[in-house]
This record gives structure tokens, sequence and C-alpha cells, in this order.
């Protein structure tokens, strides 16, 4: 009898987690319009209106909707996933990056993980240096 009434127990609270909704993205802050890029391979990311777009030079393109955004002490983890794709991105505000192929050098490094493409390494946000930067 005993048997009987926790199993029922488990059962039913078993069948109370499945009606329960799926999760809410997680945005704790905004890190507004960010824009990063990559060579060698080439790739490039554009954070907007709680979108990620990847794009990359072995023709790995897609748009997720942004699932998580955080301030860390180091800068931004921001991520964005659906059945098929997978991006997660690290950017290490303050730590200059010069994106080697360019006389251009930027605010941030960033660090992207990305389905079918592996651990990516660039530079993101402001130019600091370079043709379109600040003297």
């Amino acid at each position: 009898m005993k048997k009987t009434i926790a199993l029922s127990s488990l059962a039913a609270l078993t069948l109370t987690a499945c009606g329960e909704p799926a999760e809410k993205p997680v945005i704790e802050e905004k890190l507004g319009d960010y824009s990063a890029l990559g060579t060698e391979p080439g790739w490039a990311v554009e954070i907007k209106d709680d979108e990620i777009a990847f794009s990359s030079q072995n023709g790995k393109d897609f748009k997720l909707p942004v699932e998580r955004m955080k301030k860390t002490d180091s800068g931004w983890d921001v991520r964005g996933f659906s059945d098929t794709d997978n991006i997660n991105i690290h950017i290490t505000s303050d730590q200059q990056c010069s994106d080697g192929m360019s006389d251009r050098s930027y605010a941030d490094t960033v660090k992207v993980e990305a389905s079918e493409v592996g651990t990516i390494n660039g530079c993101g946000g402001a130019v600091t240096e370079g043709p379109d930067g600040p003297p």
C-alpha cells in the first residue's frame, strides 16, 4: 500500500512538471547593438534588436533570438539557440584587440562558440585605432 501511494505521488509530480511553460529568455541587462569579427576563417557576429546574426566564410550563416544576455565582471556573455544552431559569445570589455588583417584595433576581445564552427576568436566593439577610429 505504501509503495502505491509513493508511486502515485511521484507520477503526479512528473505530470505536473510536464505542464510547466518553457523557460523565458534571461536578459538581465541590455548590451545594445554590437558587432564582432574574426579572421582565418573569416566570421562576423551582429547583435541587434534581441537577435544574433552569425556569418562565416565556410557558409555557416544563421540568425537566432537572444536567449541569454548577462553582464559579467569582465564583459558580457550572450547566448542564442534553436533546434539546429547554437552560439555562445563571450565579450571581454576594454581589452584592446587587433584583427590581424587591417590597421584597425577594437575595444574588446571576443570568443565565439558556434555550432558546426567550433571556438573562434576575434575582436569587437568600437574601433579604437585605424582608418575609421579615433586619432
